[in-house]
Protein backbone atom coordinates (compact mmCIF):
# COMPACT_ATOMS: atom_id res chain seq x y z
CA UNK A 1 0.00 0.00 0.00
CA UNK A 2 2.94 2.34 0.39
CA UNK A 3 5.67 2.72 -2.20
CA UNK A 4 8.63 4.82 -1.12
CA UNK A 5 6.53 6.61 1.51
CA UNK A 6 3.77 7.52 -0.94
CA UNK A 7 0.40 5.87 -0.53
CA UNK A 8 -0.68 4.16 -3.73
CA UNK A 9 -4.10 3.29 -2.31
CA UNK A 10 -6.88 5.84 -2.40
CA UNK A 11 -4.68 8.87 -2.89
CA UNK A 12 -6.02 12.38 -3.38
CA UNK A 13 -3.92 12.90 -6.50
CA UNK A 14 -1.51 15.14 -4.62
CA UNK A 15 1.93 13.63 -4.21
CA UNK A 16 2.88 14.36 -0.65
CA UNK A 17 5.14 11.72 0.91
CA UNK A 18 3.69 11.78 4.42
CA UNK A 19 6.18 9.30 5.78
CA UNK A 20 9.02 11.72 4.98
CA UNK A 21 7.41 14.19 7.38
CA UNK A 22 7.15 11.66 10.16
CA UNK A 23 10.09 11.43 12.46
CA UNK A 24 10.84 10.01 15.84
CA UNK A 25 8.90 12.91 17.33
CA UNK A 26 5.64 11.50 15.93
CA UNK A 27 6.31 8.17 17.65
CA UNK A 28 7.23 10.03 20.86
CA UNK A 29 3.85 11.81 20.66
CA UNK A 30 2.10 8.48 20.09
CA UNK A 31 3.84 6.88 23.09
CA UNK A 32 3.08 9.87 25.34
CA UNK A 33 -0.56 10.33 24.34
CA UNK A 34 -3.41 9.18 26.50
CA UNK A 35 -5.93 7.48 24.20
CA UNK A 36 -4.41 8.72 20.91
CA UNK A 37 -6.25 8.85 17.62
CA UNK A 38 -3.91 7.70 14.87
CA UNK A 39 -4.61 8.64 11.29
CA UNK A 40 -2.94 8.00 7.96
CA UNK A 41 -3.48 11.12 5.85
CA UNK A 42 -5.02 14.52 5.26
CA UNK A 43 -8.67 13.44 5.09
CA UNK A 44 -8.32 11.27 8.17
CA UNK A 45 -6.57 14.06 10.04
CA UNK A 46 -9.33 16.54 9.27
CA UNK A 47 -12.24 14.29 10.22
CA UNK A 48 -10.47 12.68 13.19
CA UNK A 49 -10.13 16.14 14.73
CA UNK A 50 -13.85 16.69 14.21
CA UNK A 51 -14.89 13.24 15.46
CA UNK A 52 -12.53 13.22 18.44
CA UNK A 53 -12.03 16.87 19.48
CA UNK A 54 -10.91 15.98 23.00
CA UNK A 55 -8.22 13.52 21.89
CA UNK A 56 -4.65 13.86 20.59
CA UNK A 57 -4.90 13.19 16.83
CA UNK A 58 -1.56 12.14 15.37
CA UNK A 59 -0.70 11.73 11.70
CA UNK A 60 1.23 8.49 11.26
CA UNK A 61 1.07 7.99 7.49
CA UNK A 62 2.00 4.45 6.52
CA UNK A 63 3.73 3.73 9.82
CA UNK A 64 0.72 1.94 11.27
CA UNK A 65 2.56 -0.97 12.84
CA UNK A 66 5.23 1.25 14.41
CA UNK A 67 2.64 3.65 15.80
CA UNK A 68 0.36 0.92 17.12
CA UNK A 69 3.33 -0.77 18.78
CA UNK A 70 4.41 2.55 20.35
CA UNK A 71 0.94 3.45 21.62
CA UNK A 72 -0.15 2.62 25.12
CA UNK A 73 -3.65 2.13 26.44
CA UNK A 74 -6.70 2.52 24.26
CA UNK A 75 -6.06 3.70 20.71
CA UNK A 76 -8.35 4.75 17.89
CA UNK A 77 -7.19 4.23 14.31
CA UNK A 78 -9.26 6.50 12.09
CA UNK A 79 -9.08 7.28 8.39
CA UNK A 80 -9.89 6.28 4.86
CA UNK A 81 -10.30 2.52 4.44
CA UNK A 82 -7.57 1.69 1.91
CA UNK A 83 -4.37 1.89 3.92
CA UNK A 84 -5.98 0.80 7.17
CA UNK A 85 -7.70 -2.27 5.69
CA UNK A 86 -4.58 -3.28 3.77
CA UNK A 87 -2.65 -3.09 7.05
CA UNK A 88 -5.22 -5.15 8.94
CA UNK A 89 -5.85 -7.69 6.18
CA UNK A 90 -3.43 -7.50 3.23
CA UNK A 91 -5.51 -9.99 1.24
CA UNK A 92 -8.88 -8.33 1.87
CA UNK A 93 -9.59 -7.95 -1.86
CA UNK A 94 -8.99 -11.63 -2.68
CA UNK A 95 -12.12 -13.21 -4.07
CA UNK A 96 -14.06 -9.95 -4.19
CA UNK A 97 -13.48 -9.24 -7.88
CA UNK A 98 -12.28 -5.71 -7.09
CA UNK A 99 -8.84 -4.30 -7.76
CA UNK A 100 -8.98 -1.43 -5.26
CA UNK A 101 -10.49 -0.75 -1.86
CA UNK A 102 -12.19 2.31 -3.37
CA UNK A 103 -14.11 0.10 -5.84
CA UNK A 104 -14.78 -2.49 -3.16
CA UNK A 105 -16.17 0.17 -0.81
CA UNK A 106 -19.00 0.87 -3.25
CA UNK A 107 -20.00 -2.81 -3.41
CA UNK A 108 -22.75 -4.51 -1.42
CA UNK A 109 -20.12 -6.96 -0.06
CA UNK A 110 -18.14 -4.22 1.69
CA UNK A 111 -20.08 -3.81 4.97
CA UNK A 112 -20.17 -7.52 5.86
CA UNK A 113 -16.55 -8.23 4.92
CA UNK A 114 -15.28 -5.14 6.71
CA UNK A 115 -17.35 -5.93 9.82
CA UNK A 116 -15.87 -9.44 9.96
CA UNK A 117 -12.36 -8.09 9.33
CA UNK A 118 -12.67 -5.51 12.10
CA UNK A 119 -14.06 -8.10 14.54
CA UNK A 120 -11.05 -10.30 13.81
CA UNK A 121 -8.64 -7.40 14.25
CA UNK A 122 -10.22 -6.51 17.57
CA UNK A 123 -9.28 -10.00 18.81
CA UNK A 124 -5.66 -9.42 17.69
CA UNK A 125 -5.44 -5.86 19.05
CA UNK A 126 -8.21 -5.56 21.66
CA UNK A 127 -7.23 -2.02 22.70
CA UNK A 128 -7.47 -0.63 19.15
CA UNK A 129 -10.76 0.77 17.90
CA UNK A 130 -10.88 1.22 14.13
CA UNK A 131 -13.08 3.90 12.57
CA UNK A 132 -13.18 3.94 8.77
CA UNK A 133 -14.49 7.07 7.07
CA UNK A 134 -15.22 8.09 3.52
CA UNK A 135 -14.01 11.32 1.90
CA UNK A 136 -17.02 13.19 3.26
CA UNK A 137 -16.25 12.11 6.83
CA UNK A 138 -19.10 9.61 7.13
CA UNK A 139 -18.25 6.47 9.09
CA UNK A 140 -18.32 3.48 6.73
CA UNK A 141 -16.94 0.87 9.10
CA UNK A 142 -16.21 0.64 12.80
CA UNK A 143 -14.85 -1.89 15.27
CA UNK A 144 -17.43 -3.56 17.48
Amino acid sequence: GVDGGISVLGTTGLVEPWDDHLTESAMVRVAAADRPVLTTGRVGLRFSRLLFPDRDVILIGGKLKDALDAARGDVTLCGLPALILRHISPDILEGTGYATIEEFQASPQFPAIVAATLRGYRRVRPRVRVVLINREGRIVGESP
